[in-house]
């Protein structure tokens, strides 16, 4: 192993042929699926509207458009996100529910619209009127036994005359329980409560059943709202009837007894998997459906012989769970492999030398460490400025834990850092950049909570060394003035640098550091 222990790669053998500098090429500019899936869902977005169904049809959903924002708003697509939220509130019935595109209410997908608004509530604080609306229809919706209601099951019927199950129902409780925490009414949470409690009297809740009217998809929606609300027990019991059906390569039956798959089921029962911490189902089902990905990031409904869900047609809710899944599928890998990190890195290594050289005196200061794992660097800044305030933000929390005290932590990713515009000092990154699923917004992010004047170092990996480590699938490097212009673009003057790192006194050309100021 290479000397540098503990970096999120590893050295493999730097001699190449030409057909491994041109592999080499076509990786640097390939995107990953989470990113064709991102363009996807972007390219299918209706100007003034919502996401459509398929790109077969002018028709959108509030439903699926609903439960796409918080998707979109964690993926760094923020400004779509707020967009989507401000088109769902001027189509809200007066009773506060959303219509199907048959033009009914339905309960179900008011609650996916709850889902959008609690997402961007912080940033949008206008939505919680049109938010506390929704919920109170959804109360409404909810007998005083805890069955949820709902005006129409029409468009849940198939063509064979199949309705799909009520428990999909479930799925409509997560978000109204949020919605009561978040604002303290305890009129949503003990709704929520009591529709958890109607569903645990059945017997078969949690049953795969041989039916289509238990497809995948519908089972996806139990077993993950199951998670939200924190039955897991009953979650890994209905999990492990998907697990004794999936098949070596990963596919899980769109339901007990048949050979095709739905695309979107497998992507739901991974995002359970993967917040039940059971990795091993979710990326087998990930790997498959990554190569049945078409070509444009969408998925078709269904794949395989007798397919009969959407099988031709591709549909934007198999888009919106597969990018949840692989978001998760991210942190979780880094949640498993936590021990591999080291806790401290020399005070002399080059990369630790270019943030004090560039930050200087931090007394008094408030600076981040964005994606700062187990806080090695924020030791030092730490025993350097006992005077300064610290801060640091990673996507795992096994990794924070190991943090100094002293030190601010949270949950979160360089596409999110939930501080005020302006607010550090000093912002740094290193080995962060490129595991952000979107490159641009984690840059526009960095700047935006960086104070006029203030100072950013990125230090990360050089694209034309590209095949000197193994990396991880999702894992980006970059070509200097790539991230030069990215900083320009968001007011910040920056210059680059080779960096050296560990044991090598002099850099080898694998690490760059990108310092600059924001521009007043």
């Amino acid at each position: 192993m290479h000397p540098i222990q503990f970096m999120r790669s590893h050295f493999v053998n730097p001699l190449r042929s030409e057909v491994t500098r041109y592999r080499i090429r076509r990786q640097a500019n390939r995107r990953t699926p989470l990113e064709k899936s991102l363009q996807w869902i972007k390219a299918n977005h209706v100007p003034g509207s919502g996401i459509l169904v398929h790109p077969k049809t002018r028709q959108v959903t509030q439903e699926v458009t609903g439960y796409l924002i918080p998707t979109l708003y964690h993926a760094g697509e923020k400004e779509l996100a707020f967009e989507l939220s401000r088109w769902e509130a001027s189509v809200q019935n007066p009773d506060g529910s959303f219509a199907a595109p048959d033009g009914h209410p339905y309960t179900f997908d008011t609650a996916q619209v709850i889902r959008g608004f609690l997402a961007v509530l912080e940033e949008q604080p206008e939505i919680e009127t049109h938010l506390k609306r929704a919920c109170k229809y959804v109360c409404s919706q909810i007998d005083k036994n805890g069955r949820v209601l709902t005006p129409s099951y029409d468009t849940w019927k198939l063509s064979d005359g199949t309705v799909f199950s009520e428990y999909a129902n479930l799925y409509v409780l997560p978000p109204l329980l949020q919605a009561g925490q978040r604002l303290l009414e305890p009129m949503y949470t003990e709704a929520a409560r009591r529709g958890m409690d109607y569903f645990k009297r059945k017997p078969d809740l949690v049953e795969f059943k041989s039916e289509m009217s238990t497809l995948s998809h519908i089972f996806g929606y139990m077993m993950e709202a199951l998670v939200e609300m924190g039955e897991f027990q009953l979650a890994r019991k209905g999990l492990a009837y998907a697990a004794g059906v999936q098949r070596p390569d990963g596919a899980i039956p769109a339901y007990p007894g048949v050979k095709w798959v739905c695309s979107t089921g497998m992507a739901q029962l991974s995002v359970a998997w993967y917040k039940l911490g059971e990795t091993e189902p979710a990326n087998k089902a990930m790997d498959y459906l990554e190569k049945v990905q078409n070509s444009r990031g969408g998925f078709y409904g269904s794949y395989g012989k007798g397919a009969s869900y959407f099988s031709k047609k591709e549909i934007s809710w198999a888009a919106k769970y597969f990018v949840d899944a692989y978001l998760l599928k991210i942190k979780t890998d880094f949640n498993r492999e936590v021990n591999i990190y080291s806790r401290e890195i020399a005070e002399d290594d080059g990369r630790v030398q270019s943030i004090l050289s560039c930050f200087g005196g931090l007394t008094g200061k408030k600076v981040i460490d964005v994606g700062c794992g187990k806080g090695r660097y924020l030791r030092i800044l730490q025993n350097r400025f006992p005077e300064s305030r610290l801060y640091g933000i990673d996507l795992s929390e096994e990794m924070l834990k190991s943090c100094p005290e002293g030190v601010e932590t949270s949950v979160g990713t360089m596409l999110n850092i939930r501080y005020p515009d302006a607010f550090f000092d000093c912002v740094y990154s290193v080995e962060a950049l490129e595991h952000a699923v979107a490159i641009e917004p984690a840059i526009k992010e960095m700047v935006r909570v960086l104070k006029s004047g203030g100072k950013i170092v990125i230090i990360d990996k050089n694209s034309r060394k590209l095949g000197a480590l193994r990396i991880k699938p999702w894992e980006r490097w970059f070509n200097p003035v790539q991230i030069i212009n990215l900083l320009r673009k968001y007011g910040v003057e920056a210059h680059y640098k080779p960096v050296a790192y560990g044991q090598h006194s002099q850099p080898d050309g694998i690490f760059i550091v990108w310092e600059g100021m924001k521009n007043a």
